[in-house]
């Protein structure tokens, strides 16, 4: 029967493929679902390399496998080292690492993470394996707690942790490109100060900050929490691009529909994707990513039915990117027009 269900997709997306002749121009990068739990992992997470057939266009679609660094720290140095690493390698896939080792470093009990961490990159260069990106996780937006109540820790020390800890990946993998994962803008907080002076500061220690990929579940500018709506985060877009020269990326991600099924997970990413290009988004890279209780499951893409595996999402999401592309301006025009889209996105009014 599954075969059959593979045949049937095949055969349904063949013209797409057809069509391709170039890339496209934003890099979808793909990161398996933790759960919702500290270096979870779906139940088929490693299996599926054993089953590349069952992820065959997924893999085709996907720019940049984004992996947790507390996930890879639990896996061994055969499946890291020859499974996985020949994987990207086959695939011309580019490896980032979603690393926490640089959040709050000045408090105590984090100098071990930082340690773990650059410990797991001196691992990986061992093991003959490239890291392309490295992506750190709330560096800027993440709030500390002691004894449940939030404290503050100050934008100076965050941005002189950066420092240190950045400088320290770029003695292992010098080529590596530094970013983070933040979302000042979520919280509605100010966010342009604390992007320039952390750009600056690496600046002046002779590192690079390369990019900014934003953290904005779906429903945040779908139900305008806080004020934010599309346009707000077209506004972060232009600032990151514009301003300070930065790669700018989204996360296609929702909290609601993670919590609820792998179906509304699946069609929040997607609709996502089209709320935000309708209204004009171009970010560089897109992020597909999940902490939530679903997807539970990666494969197979070809899934059929209230069956909604992550490798399906990635699938669909690659097309509905290609056809945005292709309909240039012209699609964002004609889809903001429509009244089923501003439904969708939640949008009442042209200022959205």
């Amino acid at each position: 029967m599954q075969r059959v269900q593979q045949l049937i997709f095949i055969a349904g997306v063949i013209s797409w493929l057809v069509s391709t002749s170039a890339a496209l121009a934003a890099d979808i990068w793909y990161e398996d679902n933790n759960l919702g739990k500290p270096g979870g992992m779906p139940a088929d997470f490693v299996s599926k390399f054993n089953s590349p057939e069952s992820f065959r266009q997924a893999t085709d679609a996907i720019d940049v496998y984004l992996m947790r660094a507390n996930v890879l720290n639990k896996l061994d140095d055969n499946f890291v080292g020859k499974v996985f690493s020949s994987y990207l390698v086959k695939n011309h896939i580019k490896l980032a690492v979603n690393d926490g080792g640089a959040t709050w470093m000045q408090r105590p009990g984090r100098k071990k993470v930082s340690k773990n961490n650059i410990d797991l990159y001196n691992r990986l260069k061992r093991l003959g394996i490239t890291v392309d990106y490295v992506s750190l996780q709330s560096v800027l937006s993440k709030i500390p707690k002691e004894d449940g109540v939030k404290v503050d820790y100050p934008l100076a020390k965050r941005v002189e942790d950066i420092v240190i800890y950045a400088r320290a990946i770029t003695e292992i993998y010098p080529k590596a490109e530094i970013g983070i994962i933040d979302a000042l803008p979520s919280h509605g907080k100010e966010y342009r100060q604390p992007y320039r002076d952390l750009r600056d500061a690496l600046s002046r220690a002779g590192l690079k900050l390369s990019f900014i990929h934003l953290d904005m579940p779906f429903e945040i500018p779908r139900e305008q929490q806080r004020g934010i709506t599309w346009q707000t985060v077209r506004d972060v877009e232009r600032y990151v691009e514009d301003e300070l020269g930065l790669v700018f990326g989204y996360f296609t991600t929702s909290r609601k529909g993670g919590d609820t099924s792998s179906k509304a997970y699946h069609r929040s990413v997607i609709a996502d994707l089209d709320c935000y290009a309708g209204s004009g988004g171009t970010p560089d890279d897109y992020i597909i990513a999940s902490w939530f209780p679903y997807p539970e499951k990666t494969i197979p893409e070809f899934a059929t039915g209230d069956e909604y595996p992550t490798m399906r999402t990635v699938v669909e999401f690659g097309r509905k990117l290609e056809q945005i592309e292709q309909g240039g301006s012209t699609w964002n025009v004609q889809r903001a027009k429509e009244q089923g889209w501003r439904v969708q996105c939640g949008i009442s009014n042209s200022k959205n």
